[in-house]
């Protein structure tokens, strides 16, 4: 139910707060994760990476500004000061990160499912060289890390259709006490 002012009802805004601090304390893993990964990065790449450092480093760079930017967001959806926002600044970045997470997470862990219950040895589409090994620590390893894009998908992706959904109610314009719309009543 929604209040007559046109914002959100305390349940609906429950709900919301819930998203947006599990997507908030989501994306501060990711983002404390990926700092690690920099720092450490002869670790994070392996030994038997091909890929030049600098590569490695602009695209883990990529990934910390993401997550400061998709923390912030998160937390824009529900605080007064994200109210003062435009309502792009909030949605486009949501929406894209809750994109990005599905199609990362889901497939990704999908795949991990079904090659531990031995219908997919050669991966979802049948491509890998040889068949996985779900004994081995590099196989949960994988799950583990594609368990975690799928958290992170489960949490946007309700944030932003609570946000957006919100957002066209009319709860992303600010609404003071005593005043609607710059005159006093």
């Amino acid at each position: 139910m929604t209040s007559v002012r046109g914002g959100e009802g305390p349940k609906e805004r429950a709900r919301k707060v819930f998203w947006a601090y599990g997507a908030f304390g989501w994306l501060v893993v990711s983002f404390v994760w990926h700092v690690w990964m920099g720092v450490d990065y002869r670790a994070a790449m392996g030994a038997e990476d091909a890929v030049p450092v600098w590569v490695f480093l602009a695209y883990d760079g990529l990934i910390v500004a993401m997550s400061a930017g998709g923390a912030v967001v998160s937390l824009a959806t529900v605080r007064p000061w994200g109210r003062r926002l435009p309502g792009w600044l909030v949605t486009v970045p949501l929406w894209c990160g809750a994109v990005l997470l599905a199609v990362r997470g889901v497939p990704g862990l999908v795949e991990n499912l079904t090659t531990a219950a031995g219908l997919t040895p050669y991966g979802l589409l049948g491509l890998a060289e040889r068949p996985a090994d779900p004994a081995s620590g590099e196989f949960w390893t994988e799950m583990a890390i594609n368990t975690y894009f799928f958290v992170g998908a489960v949490v946007m992706l309700p944030l932003a259709v609570l946000h957006q959904r919100g957002a066209r109610d009319g709860g992303q314009t600010p609404q003071r006490e005593g005043r609607l719309r710059g005159r006093r009543r």
